[in-house]
This record gives C-alpha cells, sequence and structure tokens, in this order.
C-alpha cells in the first residue's frame, strides 16, 4: 500500500506487533506482489502492441478467407466459373458440383465441368481460373476436337473437374481432424 508515494508496509512490518517469522513471511509476500505487479505492468505496456497485431492479423484473415471460405458458396463460385468461361469466349456445356471430400481442415469441393470453344478460348480460361481470388485446381483435362464443327468458335471440346476447397472450422475449434 502507498500513501503519497511513502510505503507503509516497512513501518508496520518492523513494529514489535509481529513475530520475525510472521514479518519475514509478509515481506516475502510483498516482494512476490510487487514482482507481479512488475509483470502485470510490462505486459499492460505492451498493450498496444499486441493490439495492431491482433489488427494485422485479423485483416490477413479476411484475405485468407476469400481464398479459403467457411462455407460452399455454390452461386458465387458458379457465377465466377460462367464469367470467366464467357470471358474466355467458351460455352458452359455441363457443371455438375460433386460431393465434397472431407479433408483435416478443409474440404474438397470438385466440379465437373464442361465447356466448347477454340484451344485458344481454353487456355484463357484456365488462365483466368488460375487468377481467380479463391483457390480453384484444374485436373483430370480431357480435351478433344468437336466432330463435325462448322462453328470457328467451338473446335474442341474439354472436360475437366475443377476443385475449389472450403475451410472446416469445427475441425480446427475442436482440434480433431484426419
Amino acid at each position: 500500500m502507498r500513501i503519497s508515494g511513502w510505503r507503509v508496509y516497512p513501518v508496520l512490518l518492523k513494529s514489535s506487533c509481529f513475530s520475525a517469522s510472521l514479518r519475514s513471511a509478509l515481506q516475502d509476500e510483498i516482494k512476490k506482489l510487487e514482482a507481479s505487479v512488475a509483470q502485470g505492468q510490462a505486459v499492460a505496456a505492451q498493450l498496444p502492441r499486441f493490439k495492431e497485431e491482433l489488427a494485422r492479423l485479423e485483416e490477413r484473415l479476411a484475405e485468407l478467407s476469400t481464398i479459403l471460405p467457411s462455407e460452399k458458396e455454390t452461386p458465387v463460385v458458379l457465377r465466377a466459373v460462367l464469367d470467366m468461361a464467357s470471358a474466355a469466349n467458351l460455352k458452359i456445356m455441363r457443371f455438375v458440383p460433386k460431393a465434397i471430400v472431407p479433408r483435416s481442415f478443409y474440404v474438397d469441393w470438385p466440379i465437373e465441368v464442361s465447356v466448347q470453344g477454340t484451344y485458344t478460348a481454353l487456355g484463357r480460361f484456365f488462365e483466368k481460373v488460375s487468377q481467380y481470388a479463391r483457390i480453384i485446381n484444374v485436373d483430370n483435362i480431357g480435351i478433344k476436337p468437336f466432330e463435325n464443327a462448322t462453328n470457328a468458335a467451338r473446335t474442341v471440346t474439354a472436360v475437366c473437374t475443377a476443385t475449389t476447397f472450403v475451410f472446416r472450422e469445427e475441425q480446427v475449434e475442436t482440434g480433431t481432424g484426419n
């Protein structure tokens, strides 16, 4: 306890009403409490830095959430793939979402896609997919010439699996997973 900047407890501890062992125990306790207060003050001094770091981490989490969202955003992904195909001058013939595949902290969400267009347009489409904000892997690509092509804009048919990913928040919270 402090009164006007003076410590009172050393005076009380020197009085004869306390035994030597009690005075020693109280002095030890006071030293521990002072160390605890000093430690608390050191942590409190770092609080602004911790708040800044928390703000940076929350901003980074928001960025990463666009890459690996916490829920299947079927309309958003469908619209994005359709827009990328259209921008590449491809016609989507089939877009079939498949069953999700659980992983340790995320799930794979495969989508079978079939498109028609030119080989160059197909390359532009894959380039756009690679630059998309979300992670989308394209595999199982099959390309074949469009039979009886009468339109120069439709020379190939391609089938592929576009796989996007969804964060499994409950797995991280509980600490379980594969």
